[in-house]
């Protein structure tokens, strides 16, 4: 880590994607001198070194886990996963991280047959920084993956190797990463992190099969309708986490009310995104619940006309935050040298 680290800022969030020309590179620049909220940019800690089942850096201790308390054998339950332990303040970011920052992705290594799903995120918290809204976790975390086990497996052991890269930050947003290993006995169970799988599966959002969910266009806002929702979420305050990045405004509250036992919430909108879904996925919350609500969300209206790819002028820059629309369609990871490129802008 660099004694004098550089003077930069939050990474744009928009799915891990940037692919612009170089306007929009100065335009991003730009608009992160907006953004700083006091956080600066040090340079990656790759997890290099020998390879193991945990990574240790100064902001957390992660560490590759597995759930097989059936052992390894076709048709009973495995689960891998990554435990992250954040240092006090510190925060990782969910898959829709927010204003700013980098969801954690994971990338198995497997023998042949074995197939590992997507990550079942946690509920998230807000994290609000400055302007911003970002989405992510704080505290212990474990992002699980269920894997399926091929009918011809006969071995003595599964080994798994696995590369992780997150971003983690506080005051200072760090670029870290690292290579796991695991082998886990085919014959015996692996149940020594039993209660930690499970915690993460009370936490995820649950389904809500009696609920409703629409949505209108209206000028700068989307106004949500849900209704049928569970009787001790009536009448209570509640917050929404899209899962589409870069559509809502995310540090504007909504204006929500409760109207004959449906939640109606008047959500502004980014005024450059990119997306125009006709099914929104979000996630529902309240204070007094430990796991969120799993809502898709219907657009029930057309969408404007599609905003121009062309960079806006930069007068109101000054006036509050600014979004700038990115590409997803292209997810590549964001480089390390195009972060410290932005960086060194910002910081000039």
């Amino acid at each position: 880590m660099s004694a004098n680290p550089m003077s930069a800022h939050l990474l744009p969030a928009q799915g891990a994607a940037l692919s612009m020309p170089l306007r929009g590179l100065a335009l991003v620049a730009a608009l992160l001198l907006t953004a700083t909220a006091g956080a600066q940019f040090l340079p990656q800690n790759s997890g290099a070194g020998p390879v193991t089942a945990v990574v240790i850096t100064p902001q957390v201790r992660a560490e590759l886990v597995a759930h097989a308390p059936q052992g390894v054998a076709p048709g009973q339950p495995l689960w891998l996963g990554l435990k992250i332990e954040h240092q006090p303040h510190w925060h990782t970011y969910w898959k829709n991280p927010g204003d700013s920052g980098l969801p954690t992705t994971l990338v198995w290594t497997l023998p042949a047959g074995f197939a590992a799903g997507d990550i079942e995120w946690s509920t998230p918290r807000q994290l609000p920084i400055g302007p911003l809204m970002n989405f992510g976790y704080e505290d212990t975390l474990l992002l699980p993956v269920a894997v399926t086990v091929p009918a011809d497996f006969s071995g003595t052991a599964l080994n798994v190797s696995l590369r992780a890269d997150w971003l983690v930050c506080k005051d200072v947003c760090i670029p870290e990463g690292g290579d796991f290993t695991l082998s886990l006995p085919a014959q015996a169970a692996t149940a020594g992190q039993a209660a930690l799988f499970e915690a993460a599966r009370a936490a995820r959002p649950q389904a809500a099969p009696q609920a409703r969910a629409t949505a209108s266009v209206e000028a700068d806002a989307l106004v949500v309708s849900v209704s049928g929702l569970p009787a001790g979420w009536q009448g209570r305050v509640l917050k929404v986490f899209p899962e589409t990045a870069g559509l809502l405004h995310n540090a504007t509250p909504p204006e929500a009310r409760w109207q004959d036992g449906t939640w109606v919430g008047r959500l502004a909108l980014d005024p450059q995104r990119s997306e125009a879904p006709t099914v929104l996925p979000v996630v529902l919350t309240s204070a007094h619940a430990q796991a969120g609500l799993q809502m898709q969300v219907s657009v029930t209206t057309p969408w404007p006309a599609a905003l121009s790819s062309e960079a806006p002028a930069l007068a109101g820059l000054g006036e509050g935050p600014v979004s700038t629309p990115l590409p997803t369609e292209a997810a590549a990871p964001l480089g390390l040298g195009l972060a410290l490129l932005l960086a060194l802008v910002g910081g000039a």
